[in-house]
C-alpha cells in the first residue's frame, strides 16, 4: 500500500550565488550597489528554511489481506457451484414430476377406457335381454287388442238386425269391381233384412246355417270372398302377430 504524510511545500526560484558574496546575509560593501543575486539572497534570508520532500514507499500486501482475498474467491466459487447444483436438481425434479404426471394421465385414461368398455358391454347385454321381453310384450299387447276388438264386435253383432246389416255390407264390398253371384248368410240374418233391400241388390241370397250370426260368404264366378268375422280376425292376427312370434 502507498502512504504519504502531508508535507508543506513551497516553490522557490533557483538562485545563482555570486562569488563575490561570501555568505547569505552578508551586506555589500559600502559604496557599492547590491547585485540582483545579492538582493534575491537578501530577500529570501528571512524566509523559513526549506523541508525535504519525502516520497511514498510501496509496501507488500499483508498476510491478512491475502487470506481475505482467498476467502472471497472461494466464496464466489462455492456460490457458483451451489447454484449450478441447485439448477441441476431442479431440472431433475421437474423431469420426475412431468414423468409422474404423464404416468397418472395414462393410468386415468386407461381406467376411463375400461369403464367405457364395461358400460358398452353392459348396455349390449341389457339390450339382448330386454329386446326379447319387449318383443314378447308387443305380441301380447297386439293379441289382447285383437281379443278386445273381437269381443266388442261380438257384442255389436249380438244385436240381430245390426249384425245382419254389417254382414250384408261386407258381402257386397263397394270396393269390389264386380258383383257376386250368390251371397250365403245365416238364416236369422236373412230374416231380419228387408226383402226389398235384398232384391234391390240383384244378388241371389242363400241361407247357410253353418255360418255364425254376422258372417257372410260371397261367391263369384272365379272364386269367393270370405266375409266371416272370425276369418277377418285370423287374418289380422296373422298380419300383426306373425312377425312377433
Amino acid at each position: 500500500m502507498l502512504s504519504s504524510p502531508a508535507i508543506p511545500f513551497r516553490h522557490a526560484e533557483p538562485v545563482l550565488v555570486d562569488a563575490s558574496v561570501a555568505t547569505a546575509g552578508t551586506a555589500p560593501a559600502a559604496g557599492k550597489a547590491a547585485t540582483p543575486v545579492a538582493r534575491a539572497t537578501a530577500e529570501t534570508a528571512g524566509d523559513p528554511p526549506f523541508s525535504a520532500i519525502s516520497f511514498p514507499t510501496l509496501r507488500a500486501v499483508s498476510g491478512d489481506s491475502t487470506v481475505e482475498a482467498a476467502r472471497v474467491q472461494g466464496h464466489a466459487a462455492g456460490y457458483t457451484a451451489g447454484m449450478r447444483a441447485a439448477a441441476s436438481d431442479i431440472a431433475a425434479q421437474v423431469a420426475r414430476l412431468e414423468a409422474d404426471h404423464a404416468a397418472r394421465v395414462s393410468q386415468v385414461q386407461a381406467q376411463l377406457d375400461r369403464t367405457v368398455g364395461l358400460l358398452t358391454a353392459a348396455s349390449h347385454a341389457l339390450d339382448e335381454r330386454t329386446q326379447p321381453v319387449l318383443h314378447e310384450a308387443e305380441g301380447t299387447l297386439l293379441a289382447t287388442a285383437l281379443d278386445l276388438a273381437e269381443a266388442v264386435i261380438g257384442y255389436q253383432i249380438s244385436d240381430g238386425p245390426s249384425a245382419a246389416r254389417l254382414a250384408l255390407r261386407r258381402a257386397l264390398d263397394p270396393a269390389s269391381p264386380t258383383r257376386p253371384n250368390v251371397v250365403r248368410m245365416h238364416p236369422a240374418d236373412l230374416d231380419v233384412i228387408d226383402p226389398a233391400v235384398l232384391a234391390a241388390t240383384g244378388v241371389t241370397f242363400q241361407a247357410d246355417p253353418s255360418l255364425a250370426r254376422g258372417d257372410a260368404v260371397s261367391e263369384f264366378a272365379d272364386g269367393f270372398l270370405d266375409a266371416r268375422i272370425s276369418t277377418a280376425f285370423e287374418r289380422a292376427r296373422a298380419a300383426l302377430l306373425g312377425g312377433t312370434r
